[in-house]
């Protein structure tokens, strides 16, 4: 999962349901990989906030 959510870190744009599917058939469940998206994807966006916010000062 760790190359997956490192995608989803850098570039979320080309994840596709193939990077899921592989996910789930390496046992991840559909309940782990949404939580997992998710909880990378808002931790991104609030870094990259935070990162925007100290440019403009």
């Amino acid at each position: 999962m760790a190359a997956y959510l490192e995608k989803v870190r850098t570039r979320a744009y080309t994840i596709t349901d193939a990077d899921v599917e592989a996910l789930a058939a390496a046992g991840c469940s559909e309940d782990e990989i949404f939580e997992q998206t998710v909880a990378v994807a808002i931790g991104e966006g609030l870094r990259r906030l935070d990162a925007g916010r100290a440019a403009a000062r």
